[in-house]
């Protein structure tokens, strides 16, 4: 019976199971231009938007490709956050670049530099000795350093992606998709030093054995004037790669185009990126802090705002609807400043498509109850005396018992020294006879007699 009643018990749970997977919503949301979206001339493609990570469109951006030199935004990503910037670096034994005809900025064994410029030099030129150099002193080694790549790369969820090694040069199974290198580059771009660093047009090289003026390899820059970032890579195997962007007034997009048959890579990106800012656009649903209700108690009010802004993101010819509805889910008092009462679910087409916390922008307490703080006033008192009554009983107590045995210790001490004083009265002592002394007077007449 109890075997049975364990069966169920397991079959219920993955009945269960089984229907919040079914029921739990996808996180992706369809792209936003769905029909007539542009070709790039490459094997994948995607654009998305920096602030939100939401694909405008793509094609086959979830195949997996060679990534070439686009790694590199890996390696000085790490690099920037170790915090280790400013610190010399001592080049160690370098690998034999020159039979690959890899770039280089022809580092020597023993030279040293700082890390900062080891990451300009290889963002800006694709300097793969640089990388080697950077993956080797952030990392420990070599080895070190690209299990630390895979292990970011699946903390930002880039589920599509190997890396091999740090500088992007062809390896068996190193591979990436473009919507991975999507977020990565998001994720980058927030980044103010490397923001900094992906915008440098050029880097005057000042080596020991090499010195040079290098302009950067992203030619993005030289035909789209909205550029504001980041990284090309060319190989035999991935043939030519690009992750681009670039801002208009206050809206930023992202584009990556993976397997590109030679460097129309960089028009190809204008036309992407162009077609997504002018084929898109960006609708506000919400303001943060807007006032959306108020609560009533007992004559106080408390207000309710949006905890953030929120946008929606149409294809321009789009006609959907657009609208929102308050929910509020936890109005019990007290009520904490800046705690959540509630959300804001926005609608596309009567389709719920996100949720906008709903915040108090004030704080109420609970009313005072004066009845039962009295009350228990009261009986807090009366309990007290209760006790000191019964306190005062047993000191009371406790002193006529103190008393009881003072007076019986008394009465034994006298009954002690009676008993003490009868034995001696009843004890015997021998007499002792006096001693008599006779004492003879004498004159000196009778001393003369005697003579």
């Amino acid at each position: 019976m109890q075997k049975k009643s364990s069966s169920k018990k397991w079959i219920a749970m993955f009945i269960l199971i089984t229907m919040l997977f079914t029921l739990m919503p996808g996180t992706a949301l369809a792209d936003v231009v769905t029909e007539n979206v542009p070709e790039a001339g490459a094997a994948s493609y995607i654009v998305v938007e920096a602030s939100t990570g939401e694909v405008l469109f793509g094609k086959n951006y979830q195949q997996q490709c060679a990534p070439a030199g686009t790694v590199q935004i890996m390696t000085a990503l790490l690099a920037i956050e170790s915090g280790k910037l400013d610190s010399e670096v001592t080049v160690p034994e370098l690998p034999d670049y020159n039979a690959s005809g890899a770039v280089t900025v022809h580092l020597g064994k023993g030279e040293r530099y700082t890390l900062r410029s080891l990451v300009e030099v290889m963002l800006v030129s694709s300097a793969n000795d640089a990388a080697y150099v950077i993956a080797d002193e952030v990392g420990g080694s070599v080895e070190k350093f690209v299990n630390k790549m895979n292990e970011k790369a699946k903390a930002l969820e880039m589920t599509g992606t190997v890396f091999k090694n740090p500088n992007g040069m062809d390896a068996e199974g190193q591979l990436v998709t473009a919507e991975d290198m999507a977020k990565l580059a998001r994720y980058a771009m927030q980044n103010e030093t490397f923001r900094e660093m992906v915008m440098m047009q050029q880097v005057n090289w000042k080596g020991v054995s090499y010195e040079k003026p290098l302009p950067t390899t992203n030619k993005l820059f030289s035909i789209m004037p909205e550029t504001t970032g980041l990284k090309s890579g060319s190989s035999n195997a991935a043939q030519f790669a690009l992750v681009g962007s670039a801002q208009r007034e206050n809206r930023e997009l992202i584009g990556v185009i993976l397997g590109a048959p030679d460097e129309s890579v960089f028009q190809n990106m204008k036309k992407i990126l162009t077609y997504g800012f002018e084929r898109t656009k960006i609708v506000p649903v919400i303001q943060k802090d807007t006032l959306e209700t108020t609560l009533e108690y007992d004559g106080k009010a408390v207000r309710v705002v949006a905890g953030e802004n929120y946008s929606v993101i149409q294809s321009t010819d789009s006609a959907s609807i657009i609208t929102y509805q308050r929910k509020l889910t936890d109005v019990e008092l007290p009520i904490k400043k800046d705690s959540q009462v509630g959300q804001l679910e926005v609608l596309v087409d009567g389709a719920v498509i996100h949720e906008v916390p709903l915040v108090a922008l004030d704080e109420m307490r609970k009313p005072v109850n004066w009845l039962f703080i009295v009350t228990l006033l009261l009986s807090v008192v009366y309990i007290a005396s209760i006790i000191s009554r019964i306190m005062n009983n047993m000191r009371r107590a406790q002193r006529k018992k103190d008393a009881a045995s003072r007076a019986t210790a008394q009465t034994a001490a006298a009954n002690k020294k009676n008993q003490y004083e009868q034995l001696m009265s009843s004890v015997e002592h021998p007499k002792q006879q006096a001693k008599t002394t006779k004492k003879t007077l004498t004159s000196s007449r009778d001393r003369d007699q005697r003579r």
